[in-house]
């Protein structure tokens, strides 16, 4: 194998390689290829941009030669821009990165992504720096933003609308339907009454055994119809309602439940009081579903208008890569406890199991906003 030349070796035929200068490097036709605008700034007026640069507003290099920051920026933003000029240049601060909009030479608005740091220029603190367009990655992450936004909108009319068709259907079946069973049942007594004479037996013994299948079909539209609207939340109020479906829970599982209230009945409207049910009633059929827990417990909280609910089991606990990517019953509490106003956290317990905690403040969802709001 050949031995590398030695530079201070006379005897070497190979010439001695020459000593590459800083200077020499070509960084200018580097930078002119540079897909980022690349700028100097002195004395607030740019003294050199590469075409890239002058390309994002519409000019030529030339034309670009002179302008001063402030004709550049938009006046809403020139302020901001200007600031954080003199803290690079003047306050210590040697970079600085941020985002701001600027004027096309036809008119639009061109949103850069701007770096700069403090540099020597001829003696002079000076800016140099980078600038990226990032007007499309703006404008697509409004349409994203617009996007989740109505999506939210859509699925809280979906919500309220759901709720709305739940509460005429339970009204429906409550009292259209039951009304008409529970006549049902008084013919059939009346047909017992009449139906004395021995010859008559069989009739009597036939509605001897229609009235257990009435009575039957009464308690099974009333189920229906609680389970659509629960009849006791607008009787009795939340706390009651939550503690009914807590000990049904209970017993359809066969598990034992706790239920803890601190400060009574809270203030709220018929919506948002429906929308906490909706959440207690979702973190129940996760833990029914999945959880393979031995308890449950559920403590609710009113409080200077604010309204908490915590539901805590001890099965396995909550799978992260099921938060993460987002199950549409985790999503649908979500966007529950978003459309009155509230919040939702789900974290896995220390010793096993798993917490959901709905938090309502104190502002919204109360029965006297509504009322100031209607006069």
């Amino acid at each position: 194998m050949a031995q590398p030349a030695c530079p201070d070796d006379p005897d070497d035929p190979r010439p001695a390689r020459p000593e590459i200068e800083f200077r020499d490097i070509p960084f200018q036709g580097i930078i002119e290829q540079s897909l980022a605008g690349v700028y100097l700034v002195f004395d607030e007026r740019f003294q050199y941009v590469n075409s890239t640069f002058a390309e994002m507003f519409g000019y030529t290099q030339k034309e670009f030669v002179g302008t001063s920051i402030r004709d550049l920026v938009l006046p809403d933003f020139v302020g901001e821009a200007m600031e954080n000029y003199r803290l690079r240049v003047y306050g210590g601060v040697p970079s600085i990165r941020y985002i701001t909009r600027c004027r096309h030479r036809d008119g639009h608005v061109v949103h850069i992504d701007v770096h700069g740091s403090l540099v020597d220029y001829r003696g002079q603190p000076a800016l140099a720096g980078v600038v990226i367009d990032v007007t499309e990655r703006v404008r697509r992450d409004k349409d994203l933003q617009r996007s989740r936004r109505r999506l939210r909108e859509l699925a809280s009319y979906l919500n309220s609308t759901r709720e709305e068709l739940r509460s005429q259907l339970a009204r429906e079946l409550h009292d259209v339907l039951g009304g008409m069973i529970s006549s049902i049942k008084l013919d059939v007594f009346r047909i017992q009454r009449r139906t004395s004479d021995p010859a008559l037996a069989e009739i009597r013994e036939i509605t001897q055994e229609l009235l257990p299948l009435i009575q039957d079909t009464i308690d099974t539209v009333r189920q229906i119809s609680d389970e659509l609207r629960p009849r006791m939340l607008d009787t009795l109020g939340l706390v009651a309602t939550i503690r009914s479906e807590l000990e049904a829970f209970g017993r359809r599982n066969e598990i034992p439940v706790g239920f803890t209230v601190e400060g009574g009945e809270p203030d709220l409207t018929v919506e948002t009081a429906t929308q906490c049910f909706r959440v207690l009633q979702e973190a129940l059929t996760n833990i029914g579903r999945h959880a393979e827990a031995e308890t449950v417990e559920v403590q609710v909280r009113s409080r200077d208008g604010r309204f908490e609910m915590q539901v805590r089991d001890d099965g396995k606990g909550i799978d992260r890569h099921s938060m993460r990517e987002g199950s549409i019953g985790m999503l649908s509490m979500t966007e529950r406890a978003r459309s009155i106003g509230g919040s939702l956290y789900v974290h896995a317990r220390a010793g096993g199991g798993t917490v959901v905690l709905l938090a309502v403040p104190g502002h919204m969802g109360q029965r006297g906003n509504d009322r100031a709001a209607d006069r």
